[in-house]
């Protein structure tokens, strides 16, 4: 039974307090953005300086995976995000000397310890999400959870964009460290969410953490969703490339931010209405989120094609409907169907990855501006078209999952869970049988 989003929040109050600390650190996340994108614009005016933010707000993630994941299957998870929004609150004072010093790589470093500590607030996050709320409630927490970091895009970008050609950059990382004060605040009103059986024992490595992957085909399949979306992560370099340089007359800060504005109300399309529309069946969620990735590969397609800032902020935000329903819907699965000891590992996996790929494709695509004959029309088109490999992956995945249950189902009369479901999960779910 779907349960309501005001539901939700009227009547589960620790998650409403983990959701208030949310949209003030994810309008943190994305206010220093633009200010950021401006600096180093200013400072270097290369494609590859720009990318190097881009870089540098994704490749961090997957470096502190190893640490982040056994921290969040160790420690209390409310200690971990009050931390890590606390240390980002300095870092982005940090930002403020670092830009006046006129240093790019002071800038870059407080830029990376920020990310680092992203790194461990979302695994942290997601798994303290099914420690607040019940299984009924999952489905809508994480819709609601996606759509608050959809809104935050579209609300701190534009918001980023407008106070930095207004007021100046560091005006906008002042903000940023305030949003970042108030989000530990509210996360202080959080109960205390240790880790599970972390008294037990039980190997709480890192390398034990890819061990239970190796080992649970269904629940590793599903950790490389969000990985596999992130090969369109040269897409997302053109944001700043759009908004400032390929359409005359309509290029600055304020620019840039309406195409994130566009991008993150399209996600919030994408994972929390969506949801609505198709249901919280695991099965559902499985074939939409096979039909997000043509769509998004499409969107980005067009995206080479379009001849004006409207219309490339239209196929920003059809992309990241695609793009969001995948967030949420994947994230749904790996919570219901993964070992509760191993959550923070398989999300720090799953992330640092997904940050990997967005890191390496988005340097690539700074690369081809700066150094070939690769225009932006040229690196969307090839963004879109990488997008239909996780398409042929993920749709053999289940048809390969469907006819072992099919071969279950003629040789013994039942149906067997899939690799990585455990079993009372499996039994749970009625909308999996065939």
């Amino acid at each position: 039974m779907n349960v309501g989003y005001r539901t939700l929040l009227r009547r589960n109050r620790n998650f409403r307090y983990l959701w208030f600390g949310e949209i003030v650190s994810f309008l943190g996340d994305w206010f220093n953005t633009i200010a950021l994108y401006t600096i180093v614009h200013e400072l270097s005016g290369s494609g590859r300086a720009v990318a190097g933010i881009l870089v540098g707000k994704t490749l961090p993630v997957f470096l502190v995976a190893p640490l982040a994941g056994p921290l969040v299957d160790r420690l209390n998870r409310r200690t971990l995000l009050v931390v890590s929004d606390v240390l980002r609150a300095v870092l982005a004072i940090g930002l403020i000397f670092a830009h006046r010093a006129g240093s790019l790589p002071a800038l870059y470093a407080c830029h990376v310890l920020m990310v680092a500590m992203t790194g461990l607030f979302f695994p942290a996050r997601s798994a303290a999400i099914p420690q607040l709320v019940t299984k009924e409630e999952l489905g809508t927490a994480n819709a609601l959870s996606g759509g608050t970091w959809s809104v935050m895009l579209a609300l701190g970008a534009a918001l980023g964009g407008w106070v930095t050609a207004a007021v100046g950059s560091d005006v906008s990382l002042a903000l940023d460290s305030t949003t970042f004060l108030a989000s530990a605040v509210l996360l202080l009103f959080l109960p205390s969410l240790p880790a599970p059986g972390a008294e037990a024992h039980h190997d709480r490595s890192f390398l034990a953490g890819l061990r239970h992957l190796a080992r649970h085909r269904g629940t590793l399949t599903l950790a490389t969703l969000k990985p596999m979306m992130a090969l369109g992560g040269g897409a997302l370099l053109l944001i700043p490339v759009f908004g400032t340089t390929v359409f005359p007359g309509r290029d600055g800060p304020a620019w840039v931010g309406a195409l994130y504005c566009a991008r993150g109300l399209g996600a919030l399309v994408g994972s929390v209405v969506l949801i609505r529309i198709f249901g919280e069946r695991s099965r559902t969620m499985r074939h939409v989120i096979l039909g997000a990735f043509p769509v998004a590969g499409l969107a980005y397609v067009l995206l080479g094609q379009a001849s004006s800032l409207s219309a490339a902020a239209l196929w920003f935000f059809v992309a990241a409907i695609a793009s969001g329903a995948i967030w949420v819907m994947s994230g749904t699965l790996l919570q219901r169907e993964g070992d509760p000891r191993f959550l923070g590992r398989i999300f720090s996996v799953e992330f640092g990855t997904m940050t990997l790929v967005v890191s390496a494709t988005a340097w690539a695509a700074g690369l081809g501006l700066d150094v070939s004959p690769l225009g932006p029309s040229e690196i969307a088109t090839i963004s879109g078209c990488l997008l239909f490999v996780p398409f042929f992956v993920w749709g053999g995945f289940l048809m390969s999952r469907r006819r072992r249950q099919t071969a279950s189902f003629d040789e013994e009369g039942v149906v067997h869970p899939p690799l990585g479901v455990a079993p009372e999960v499996f039994e749970a779910a009625p909308d999996e049988k065939d």
